[in-house]
């Protein structure tokens, strides 16, 4: 039950060092798609859910796919850092994420395909007590009793 087919990774990709084994493709995509039911469950219900409540979650879904496959071949040796010289010219390449080269998924494509109302973000807490009239829950006391 794939949402995601290698067309559209491979059609997503940016430049020239796209994959040309799409069986190795899908194998990868079947990889995160596994990760992804894991760690959001209800997902698959949520795909097949009638009617229809979230039109775009499948979309996002194949976006998020895709991101975390592409990912995987743009630097399949898990390189952190590699030094480059071209010249007298000397640089290095920073990859990303908390582990290049393995299959991992954002934060902020995590939350693309959470459940509606899943706060998995950061949250507030009001530090004002609720006896302050700067606080945003003060009842201000009756006019006749206030001096």
């Amino acid at each position: 039950m794939a949402w995601t087919t290698a067309s559209e990774v491979l059609g997503a990709w940016i430049g020239d060092d796209a994959p040309t084994d799409s069986a190795l493709v899908d194998t990868w995509i079947g990889k995160a798609e596994r990760l992804l039911r894991a760690k959001v469950p209800g997902l698959a219900e949520r795909v097949d859910a009638e009617p229809v409540t979230e039109p775009d979650l499948l979309g996002n879904i194949q976006d998020v796919v895709t991101a975390m496959v592409q990912r995987v071949f743009r630097n399949p040796e898990g390189v952190r850092q590699r030094q480059e010289t071209t010249g007298p010219f000397t640089g290095s390449v920073t990859y990303g994420g908390d582990q290049p080269g393995s299959l991992w998924v954002s934060d902020a494509e995590l939350g693309m395909i959470s459940p509606a109302g899943t706060n998995r973000g950061a949250f507030t807490i009001d530090t004002i007590p609720v006896t302050s009239p700067y606080s945003q829950h003060y009842v201000w006391p009756d006019s006749d009793v206030w001096p």
